[in-house]
């Protein structure tokens, strides 16, 4: 039981890899921050993804610390303000995000939660959550495909 509950984790990892590869945010902490209270619910999947795992390494433009605790306030954070767009991977990685936290680190989860709520509920209000801009056509060239087979 525990090696299928590892296989199954490896391959959620796997394809949350290559589904996040190449998709906002970019940039640092800060910058990546932004992007999750206006951009929704794949930047804030990503962001909570990036800070699972880490991304770069100090000093980096696009360095993002690993944080278990900011991973699950991020998980949570996606599953209250995206409903209609969760599905069974976003609560099982809400899950394992949070799985390890002690009391403090689940008391500051909230903290978390609920600085970054109101936040995302004033892009809302005004309009500025999850717009559709403008970017550049994509080319055959730039498709990868992904082949999640066993």
């Amino acid at each position: 039981m525990a090696n299928k509950n590892k296989l199954i984790f490896t391959a959620f990892a796997v394809i949350s890899f290559s589904v996040s590869a190449g998709f906002k945010p970019e940039g640092n902490e800060k910058e990546a921050l932004i992007e999750a209270v206006k951009d929704g619910y794949q930047v804030q999947r990503n962001l909570a993804y990036n800070y699972q795992t880490g991304r770069g390494n100090p000093g980096d433009k696009d360095f993002i610390p690993k944080d278990e605790t900011k991973a699950c306030a991020w998980r949570k954070i996606l599953l209250i303000v995206n409903p209609s767009k969760t599905d069974a991977s976003d609560t099982q990685n809400e899950r394992f995000s949070c799985r390890n936290l002690d009391f403090e680190q689940d008391e500051l989860v909230w903290k978390i939660v609920y600085k970054y709520m109101p936040l995302i509920d004033e892009a809302k209000n005004k309009g500025e959550y999850m717009v559709v801009k403008d970017e550049p056509p994509v080319s055959k060239d730039d498709l990868q495909i992904i082949d999640v087979a066993p």
